[in-house]
Protein backbone atom coordinates (compact mmCIF):
# COMPACT_ATOMS: atom_id res chain seq x y z
CA UNK A 1 0.00 0.00 0.00
CA UNK A 2 1.37 3.42 -0.91
CA UNK A 3 1.24 5.71 1.74
CA UNK A 4 1.12 9.59 0.48
CA UNK A 5 2.38 12.64 2.47
CA UNK A 6 0.91 15.40 1.73
CA UNK A 7 3.05 18.90 1.71
CA UNK A 8 2.89 22.36 0.47
CA UNK A 9 5.49 21.74 -2.32
CA UNK A 10 4.51 25.37 -3.78
CA UNK A 11 5.52 26.81 -1.03
CA UNK A 12 8.65 24.85 -0.25
CA UNK A 13 9.74 25.98 -4.27
CA UNK A 14 8.99 29.29 -2.97
CA UNK A 15 11.48 29.47 -0.05
CA UNK A 16 14.25 27.74 -1.71
CA UNK A 17 14.11 29.69 -4.74
CA UNK A 18 14.17 33.09 -2.02
CA UNK A 19 17.24 32.01 -0.21
CA UNK A 20 19.30 30.99 -3.72
CA UNK A 21 18.42 34.42 -5.00
CA UNK A 22 19.02 36.04 -1.55
CA UNK A 23 22.52 34.19 -1.85
CA UNK A 24 23.08 35.19 -5.44
CA UNK A 25 22.11 38.86 -4.74
CA UNK A 26 24.71 39.53 -2.18
CA UNK A 27 27.43 38.76 -4.33
CA UNK A 28 29.54 41.41 -6.37
CA UNK A 29 30.21 39.92 -10.14
CA UNK A 30 33.58 39.04 -9.17
CA UNK A 31 32.40 36.88 -6.02
CA UNK A 32 29.58 35.38 -8.92
CA UNK A 33 32.46 34.14 -11.47
CA UNK A 34 35.51 33.00 -8.75
CA UNK A 35 35.96 28.93 -8.64
CA UNK A 36 38.54 27.69 -6.42
CA UNK A 37 41.95 26.61 -8.24
CA UNK A 38 41.23 23.46 -10.74
CA UNK A 39 37.69 23.64 -9.94
CA UNK A 40 35.58 24.22 -13.16
CA UNK A 41 32.16 25.65 -11.69
CA UNK A 42 31.36 29.18 -9.96
CA UNK A 43 28.24 30.32 -8.61
CA UNK A 44 27.67 31.79 -11.26
CA UNK A 45 27.54 28.72 -13.59
CA UNK A 46 25.14 27.22 -10.37
CA UNK A 47 22.81 30.09 -10.97
CA UNK A 48 22.27 29.82 -15.05
CA UNK A 49 21.96 25.99 -14.84
CA UNK A 50 19.35 26.60 -11.95
CA UNK A 51 17.19 28.81 -14.23
CA UNK A 52 18.03 26.89 -17.23
CA UNK A 53 16.64 23.89 -15.65
CA UNK A 54 13.43 25.48 -14.38
CA UNK A 55 13.08 27.15 -17.52
CA UNK A 56 13.63 23.88 -19.34
CA UNK A 57 11.45 21.58 -17.51
CA UNK A 58 8.29 23.95 -17.41
CA UNK A 59 8.41 24.43 -21.03
CA UNK A 60 8.85 20.88 -21.89
CA UNK A 61 5.92 19.36 -19.29
CA UNK A 62 3.85 21.47 -21.23
CA UNK A 63 4.88 20.40 -24.56
CA UNK A 64 4.70 16.63 -23.48
CA UNK A 65 1.59 17.30 -21.82
CA UNK A 66 -0.63 20.09 -23.72
CA UNK A 67 -3.84 18.31 -22.42
CA UNK A 68 -2.83 20.82 -19.08
CA UNK A 69 -4.46 23.57 -20.89
CA UNK A 70 -3.92 26.80 -22.41
CA UNK A 71 -4.04 28.39 -18.73
CA UNK A 72 -0.65 26.82 -18.46
CA UNK A 73 0.71 28.63 -20.92
CA UNK A 74 2.52 28.01 -24.23
CA UNK A 75 5.58 25.43 -24.52
CA UNK A 76 8.44 28.26 -25.13
CA UNK A 77 11.73 28.37 -22.87
CA UNK A 78 12.86 32.20 -22.21
CA UNK A 79 16.12 30.73 -23.22
CA UNK A 80 14.62 30.64 -26.73
CA UNK A 81 12.33 33.07 -27.23
CA UNK A 82 14.90 36.34 -25.12
CA UNK A 83 17.74 34.52 -27.51
CA UNK A 84 20.08 34.67 -24.53
CA UNK A 85 22.65 31.61 -25.76
CA UNK A 86 23.12 34.15 -28.83
CA UNK A 87 23.21 37.61 -26.62
CA UNK A 88 25.46 36.46 -24.13
CA UNK A 89 27.80 34.31 -26.75
CA UNK A 90 27.67 30.62 -25.99
CA UNK A 91 29.23 28.64 -28.44
CA UNK A 92 26.86 27.45 -30.76
CA UNK A 93 27.59 23.39 -29.86
CA UNK A 94 26.23 23.90 -26.68
CA UNK A 95 23.31 26.51 -26.67
CA UNK A 96 21.14 23.97 -26.12
CA UNK A 97 22.30 22.93 -23.17
CA UNK A 98 20.73 23.31 -19.66
CA UNK A 99 24.33 22.38 -17.87
CA UNK A 100 24.34 18.64 -17.12
CA UNK A 101 26.43 16.80 -19.40
CA UNK A 102 28.91 19.44 -20.11
CA UNK A 103 32.86 18.96 -20.22
CA UNK A 104 34.60 20.46 -17.38
CA UNK A 105 36.24 22.51 -20.08
CA UNK A 106 32.87 23.85 -21.28
CA UNK A 107 31.31 24.35 -17.48
CA UNK A 108 34.65 26.20 -17.16
CA UNK A 109 34.51 28.79 -20.10
CA UNK A 110 30.62 29.37 -20.13
CA UNK A 111 30.05 33.04 -20.97
CA UNK A 112 28.07 33.92 -17.56
CA UNK A 113 26.87 37.30 -18.28
CA UNK A 114 26.20 40.42 -15.66
CA UNK A 115 25.05 39.62 -12.49
CA UNK A 116 21.43 41.28 -12.96
CA UNK A 117 20.85 39.85 -16.72
CA UNK A 118 21.63 36.38 -14.74
CA UNK A 119 19.53 37.18 -11.99
CA UNK A 120 16.54 38.54 -14.51
CA UNK A 121 16.44 34.99 -15.92
CA UNK A 122 16.73 33.48 -12.42
CA UNK A 123 13.79 35.51 -11.16
CA UNK A 124 12.05 34.96 -14.17
CA UNK A 125 12.35 31.43 -14.56
CA UNK A 126 11.92 30.52 -11.00
CA UNK A 127 7.85 32.98 -11.67
CA UNK A 128 6.97 30.67 -14.04
CA UNK A 129 8.12 27.57 -12.32
CA UNK A 130 6.26 28.68 -9.23
CA UNK A 131 3.04 29.78 -11.27
CA UNK A 132 3.05 26.62 -13.34
CA UNK A 133 3.52 24.63 -9.62
CA UNK A 134 0.68 26.50 -8.05
CA UNK A 135 -1.93 26.25 -11.47
CA UNK A 136 -1.20 22.47 -11.39
CA UNK A 137 -1.89 22.36 -7.92
CA UNK A 138 -5.55 24.36 -8.28
CA UNK A 139 -6.17 22.56 -11.72
CA UNK A 140 -5.19 19.47 -10.67
CA UNK A 141 -5.74 18.31 -6.48
CA UNK A 142 -4.92 14.90 -5.95
CA UNK A 143 -7.46 12.64 -7.34
CA UNK A 144 -8.60 9.25 -7.70
CA UNK A 145 -11.06 8.97 -10.42
CA UNK A 146 -11.18 9.80 -13.97
CA UNK A 147 -8.42 9.66 -17.00
CA UNK A 148 -6.19 6.97 -15.78
CA UNK A 149 -3.57 8.18 -18.83
CA UNK A 150 -4.09 11.79 -17.84
CA UNK A 151 -3.65 10.88 -13.70
CA UNK A 152 -0.49 8.89 -14.78
CA UNK A 153 0.84 12.03 -16.28
CA UNK A 154 -0.10 14.34 -13.33
CA UNK A 155 1.57 11.73 -10.81
CA UNK A 156 4.59 11.89 -13.10
CA UNK A 157 4.82 15.92 -13.37
CA UNK A 158 4.53 15.78 -9.33
CA UNK A 159 7.24 13.42 -9.41
CA UNK A 160 10.10 15.86 -11.87
CA UNK A 161 8.73 18.71 -10.08
CA UNK A 162 9.87 17.31 -6.37
CA UNK A 163 13.24 15.99 -8.33
CA UNK A 164 13.93 19.26 -9.20
CA UNK A 165 13.13 20.34 -5.68
CA UNK A 166 15.77 18.73 -4.37
CA UNK A 167 18.01 19.38 -7.53
CA UNK A 168 18.08 23.17 -6.69
CA UNK A 169 18.57 22.28 -2.71
CA UNK A 170 21.85 20.27 -3.76
CA UNK A 171 22.68 23.25 -5.97
CA UNK A 172 22.09 26.19 -3.40
CA UNK A 173 24.34 23.56 -0.92
CA UNK A 174 26.90 23.91 -3.62
CA UNK A 175 26.96 27.51 -3.87
CA UNK A 176 27.33 28.05 -0.29
CA UNK A 177 30.26 25.85 0.02
CA UNK A 178 31.63 28.10 -2.41
CA UNK A 179 31.01 31.29 -0.62
CA UNK A 180 32.14 30.01 2.25
CA UNK A 181 35.81 29.56 0.40
CA UNK A 182 35.72 32.81 -1.03
CA UNK A 183 34.78 34.88 2.01
CA UNK A 184 34.86 33.04 5.32
CA UNK A 185 31.20 33.13 5.44
CA UNK A 186 28.97 30.51 4.36
CA UNK A 187 25.24 30.35 5.59
CA UNK A 188 25.58 28.89 8.88
CA UNK A 189 28.10 31.53 10.01
CA UNK A 190 27.77 34.38 10.90
CA UNK A 191 29.83 37.70 10.08
CA UNK A 192 31.32 39.12 13.28
CA UNK A 193 31.97 42.64 13.91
Amino acid sequence: MNNIAFYNVHYVYQDLHKNILSLAEGLTEEQLRWRPEGYSTSIGFHLWHLARESDFLRARILELVPELGHEFGAALEIWKQDRLAEKWGFPTAIRETVGTGLSDEDAANLPIPPKEELLDYLRRAYQAAEKFVELLDLQYPVFKDGDANLIKKIQNIRLNILIFLVHDGRHLGMMECLKGLLTGFGSATEKRG
